[in-house]
């Protein structure tokens, strides 16, 4: 057998080696205030923003963006609710500011149907009809697209019937007046809304809707024509379900003989494949589902 010598160790080495060891295992276990149990501060993903406190009784002077629009503060926003202490009346929807003061009476006042709205950005409840304080909010893009889009047409409401004030320092918009990344997501929201109608107003050209009636001795009847859906054509086309594509979602459309096996295509249950008219056999719909 062949015996290795073990090379004796530095004691200098060693010490040098403990004394890092030590140093540490202090410094491990030491943790800054910052990151303590009793830490209050809110977690890195809460939204911060410019908000210095407002004084109703000696309010300072307005902010004003370079490009001359006024930028205001939640706080600001906050104290011309209907429970604030400042008139007029304020509603800030995507983060635009309106003077709703002159229906304070019928509206926006402490006794009107939608005091709620004032003195916050409760942009999502104008599509939700959530009017509760999760409700009330500017956090929007977990939405669809068209909703997002009605909520910019609300915004378009307010252009148009009411004084606009300026801008909300928040979720939409900076300290400075400028778009936030938020501002552009939103942003590409609505394109994609614009997309789906394109995609919708196509699909109706191909599968435009049917016609409709009702009458008590025959229930519910779908048929189609030339002109059904207001869509004029040179065919009229059998009823048929149509669905949505990537969903359970359908309408009654009208369907070229060409497209009659389109796999979004479904006959409605009972009726003949080359019926004009269809019966609407609603329990035999429900069983569908």
């Amino acid at each position: 057998h062949i015996k290795t010598k073990m090379a004796k160790p530095n004691l200098s080495t060693l010490f040098v080696l403990l004394f890092l060891y030590l140093i540490t295992t202090v410094v491990s276990n030491e943790s800054p205030p910052s990151t303590r149990d009793n830490d209050t501060s809110p977690p890195s993903n809460t939204p911060q923003y410019f908000n210095p406190p407002f004084d109703p009784q000696n309010p300072s002077e307005p902010r004003i963006s370079k490009s001359g629009v006024r930028l205001i503060t939640l706080n600001e926003l906050k104290a011309h609710g209907a429970n604030g202490t400042i008139r007029p009346l304020w509603l800030a929807i995507l983060g635009r500011v309106f003077d709703v003061d002159r229906a304070y009476s019928t509206h926006y006042g402490p006794d009107g149907g939608y005091n709620f709205f004032t003195g916050i950005d409760g942009s999502k409840a104008f599509v939700t009809g959530e009017f509760n304080d999760e409700g009330l909010t500017d956090d929007i893009l977990d939405l669809d697209p068209l909703l997002i889009e009605e909520i910019e047409n609300w915004s378009r409401f307010y252009d148009k019937d009411y004084t606009y004030v300026g801008k909300l320092i928040g979720r939409y918009y900076d300290e400075t007046g400028n778009p936030t990344k938020y501002w552009y997501k939103y942003q590409k929201k609505l394109r994609e809304a614009d997309a789906i109608k394109i995609e919708k107003r196509a699909q109706e050209q191909k599968f435009p809707p049917c016609n409709s009636r009702f009458t008590p001795e025959d229930g519910g009847t779908v048929y189609c024509s030339k002109k059904s859906g207001g869509i004029e054509r040179d065919w009229e086309g059998l009823p048929r379900r149509y669905f949505m594509p990537g969903g359970k979602n359908w309408r009654c459309a009208c369907v070229h003989d060409r497209d009659l096996n389109d796999p979004h295509i479904k006959l409605y249950p009972g009726c003949d494949p080359t019926a004009e008219k269809c019966k609407i056999d609603k329990k035999r719909l429900k069983e569908e589902l």
